[in-house]
């Protein structure tokens, strides 16, 4: 009987430790977030959103969250946390569905199916009604056959529940006028061929003091007849990096090193920095250049290219 009133005393101080750890860990201890934004999309989970805290999910976490129910089927939106906050008060205020709406980023350079993947994550309208979406927005720059590529202008949007698909749509396509007034450009065929090429050099460049000299590449190319051959443009068309087979033999409009001249469309959706780039390109007798850990090289002959590679260490 002793042994059992022994083994029971354990049980009971272990339980309430166990429990003291729980409520401190759980309840009471608080980490300070400044201004930071959690964005839920479909399939978001609480340990995704942990990470994202920068909180370990551990199996009290998951032990909390089994027994409240919720865990998943989140509320797609951004949260905001700017203050002190517990474990308990992050998981409520998620649970909560305490959003601040529902915030689209389009990074630079994101092509079409990137930005529509995005929005469908997002729960504001799948490839469908996107696509009917624009077919009802008057559109004052080319996109033939309702292919808005190069119009989704970069940038952060946050929208209110219940926003619909046109609403989406039309925001971000009014943020590309805002940055192309349409009577700034009234050569609309001109102004498709410098976004296709600003396309093009976004793909290829990062860094802004490469890219007007790099569109100054491409153009020196286009006016001697000289082929583009841009990897860039056959990724476009895969979804993926082309192999170097692929560009000696595919034979996708989109392949630059088959195909004379800028592709039918743009390759994505660039900044107007890079466009301005392109307006403002330094043309030279440079008609080559490759990147390397991050520098950019210019030649004027194949031979000087292929030397300047085997020198950098970029050809082995």
């Amino acid at each position: 009987m002793k042994k059992v009133l022994v083994a029971f005393n354990v049980f009971i101080s272990i339980f309430i430790i166990v429990n003291l750890i729980f409520v401190y860990s759980f309840f009471m201890t608080k980490k300070e977030y400044k201004n930071v934004n959690v964005n839920i999309v479909k399939g978001t989970s609480f340990q995704q959103i942990f990470k994202d805290l920068k909180l370990n999910y551990g199996i009290i976490d998951k032990i909390y969250l089994k027994m409240t129910g919720n865990s998943s089927n989140l509320k797609i939106g951004t949260y905001k946390f700017n203050g002190k906050y517990s474990r308990y008060e992050i998981i409520r205020k998620i649970q909560n569905k305490d959003s601040i709406g529902i915030k689209l980023t389009i990074p630079e350079g994101f092509t079409k199916r990137q930005v529509y993947n995005r929005i469908t994550a997002l729960g504001l309208g799948d490839e469908k009604e996107i696509d009917a979406a624009l077919k009802e927005i008057d559109f004052p720059y080319p996109h033939e056959n309702n292919n808005f590529e190069g119009y989704f202008y970069p940038e952060t949007y946050i929208f209110t529940e219940g926003t619909t698909t046109k609403q989406v749509m039309k925001t971000i396509l009014n943020e590309f006028l805002k940055k192309f007034p349409p009577e700034k450009y009234p050569d609309k065929k001109k102004f498709y061929e410098q976004l296709k090429l600003a396309s093009i050099v976004e793909a290829e460049v990062s860094d802004m003091a490469d890219k007007p000299k790099v569109a100054g590449v491409f153009l020196k190319r286009l006016e001697i007849g000289m082929k583009l051959e841009s990897d860039a443009t056959l990724k476009y068309e895969l979804g993926r990096q082309a192999l170097r087979d692929e560009l000696k033999s595919n034979e996708s409009v989109y392949n630059s090193y088959k195909v004379k001249g800028l592709p039918p469309t743009p390759i994505g959706n660039p900044p107007v920095e890079t466009f301005k780039a392109v307006e403002k390109a330094e043309i030279t007798d440079d008609l080559f250049f490759f990147t390397y850990k991050g520098k950019t090289y210019y030649s004027k002959t194949h031979e000087e290219h292929l030397k300047k590679r085997k020198e950098t260490g970029q050809l082995k």
